[in-house]
């Protein structure tokens, strides 16, 4: 389980940890122009192979009692994920073009200089990067459902390593500036698929399993409207900025997601840990102990609370890891950030009752409903304040998703949460945090100094109101610990 969490976090933290080399080697806009390729890669892999990917977490364990349907089962989807990704491919670059002139093309009279952003060949890149990552990702999912540790650690090493291996090459060494970056990934996928392909005897069929494919399409493109939505909500500001701003402006919000992303792979981190014992105990039913509810619930929060303070002095002290002053521009908003992404986390923490009670219908319409507030507040907001704009149109969705999902699932499986830990925590910690930069900053410190002591205050605040509950997790673990060796 450590192991997945790990590689699992490694595997979108790469671009994090490569930020100090684009931003040495990328200028402003083209940093920009990387990050919104990215958007877009995010986006096309949920609609290239329609997410087959995401039915082998659950449709494995039809066929997990027969090895040969099982092998049937993954030639089957790897094949199939293979032609229908070719299909929308070929799709795509007929109409790819006219998509990226309507979407981030269209005049605007408020800025001088209206960057196009060409389909070809950078958008064509992006194409065949989603359609490999979402081969690929079906044999990832297999490995891990087969528990072998060791095929998938291996594939995920490779993949890295020759991502930042081209990646450096082709931006470093040749200069081909955003095209290599991108190259840079889809060559390094290139090999991983080839990796797989030797690896797993027949995983390349012509002999596909249609009825067995069709089932797991049923499945997957259900889950399409929320996986939208779920992009819209983390990824469809830049898209929006882009309209109403330049390139560079691009590049300075994607630096600031960049940084308090980490807060949601920590949090994805820590589900993934103890999501198996916590629906143990909402498997239980009105016999579950509501005391270990309590105490997992509470790690969904108090873990991503004690990266907050982090994340605002790296983003504050940002000229530590980045040559380029342009990013120092960054350090008013990252408390407003980071806020922002810790409003998403209750949308997590209430999402896994509903997940659990296989309520996703449910949590796509609710989504849905958060995403109208997210566009209004994208369309009022942005062409007012831009950076701003998008902070504050998040955050309200963010906001609005959370009591949404809390009131649906408190009905599906009803948790007793602590107020205290849950609610009252966080608000003194970010009430510490503004009221320290409105003073400093209003007493003419620099936002670097406030960034240190805001650190070194907060964690310690964290560390005083939590102590009762690490005493809690240490009984918790030290017991699972000895029922297991009995």
């Amino acid at each position: 389980m450590i192991v997945y969490g790990i590689l699992g976090f490694l595997r979108p933290a790469v671009y994090i940890l490569l930020f100090p080399f684009y931003t040495t080697f990328l200028s402003e806009a083209d940093y920009g122009l990387f990050n919104l390729m990215l958007d877009v890669g995010a986006f096309a892999m949920i609609i290239m192979s329609f997410r087959i990917s995401s039915a082998m977490l659950t449709y494995y364990y039809n066929y997990a009692h027969d090895i040969k349907l099982k092998k049937e089962y993954l030639s089957s989807s790897f094949s199939a994920s293979i032609i229908v990704g070719t299909i929308m491919t070929i799709v795509l670059y007929l109409i790819g073009p006219s998509v990226f002139d309507l979407v981030f093309n269209s005049t605007n009279p408020q800025i001088e200089t209206q960057e196009v952003v060409s389909f070809l060949p950078l958008g064509m890149i992006v194409v065949l990067y989603a359609a490999m990552t979402e081969t690929g990702m079906i044999y990832l999912t297999y490995l891990k459902n087969e528990k072998d540790v060791i095929k998938y650690s291996l594939l995920i090493f490779i993949q890295l390593i020759a991502v930042v291996f081209f990646q450096v090459l082709l931006i470093g060494t040749f200069e081909m500036g955003v095209y290599g970056a991108l190259l840079g990934m889809v060559i390094g996928w290139s090999i991983v698929l080839v990796s797989m392909i030797v690896m797993e005897r027949g995983i390349l069929t012509m002999k596909i399993n249609w009825s067995m494919v069709v089932s797991s399409f049923k499945f997957s493109i259900a889950l399409l409207p929320y996986l939208i939505i779920y992009w819209l909500l983390l990824q469809g500001g830049r898209v929006f900025l882009k309209q109403h701003s330049t390139l560079e402006v691009v590049g300075l919000f994607a630096a600031i997601m960049v940084l308090t992303r980490l807060i949601i792979l920590g949090i994805e981190s820590v589900i993934n840990g103890i999501r198996p014992f916590l629906f143990d105990q909402f498997a239980l039913g009105n016999e579950g102990d509501k005391n270990q509810i309590g105490l997992l619930t509470k790690m969904i929060i108090v873990v991503p609370l004690f990266t907050i303070p982090v994340i605002i002095l790296v983003g504050t002290n940002i000229f530590l890891f980045t040559p380029n002053e342009f990013y120092r521009q960054i350090a008013p908003y990252m408390t407003m950030a980071s806020m922002v992404i810790f409003a998403f986390i209750y949308v997590k923490l209430f999402y896994q009752q509903l997940i659990f009670a296989k309520r996703s219908d449910l949590a796509t319409i609710l989504s849905f409903v958060a995403v109208l507030f997210l566009i209004a507040g994208f369309l009022y907001w942005i062409p007012r304040y831009e950076i701003w704009g998008v902070l504050y149109a998040t955050l309200l969705a963010n906001i609005v998703l959370a009591l949404l999902f809390y009131i649906a699932a408190q009905k599906v499986i009803f948790v007793k949460y602590d107020i205290m830990t849950i609610i009252f925590y966080p608000a003194v910690v970010f009430g510490v945090i503004f009221i320290l930069e409105w003073w400093m900053i209003r007493s003419g410190y620099s936002y670097s100094t406030y960034g240190i002591v805001q650190c070194l205050v907060v964690s310690l605040l964290i560390l005083i109101m939590n102590r009762n509950n690490f005493k809690d997790y240490k009984l918790l673990f030290m017991n699972r610990n000895k029922t297991k060796s009995a």
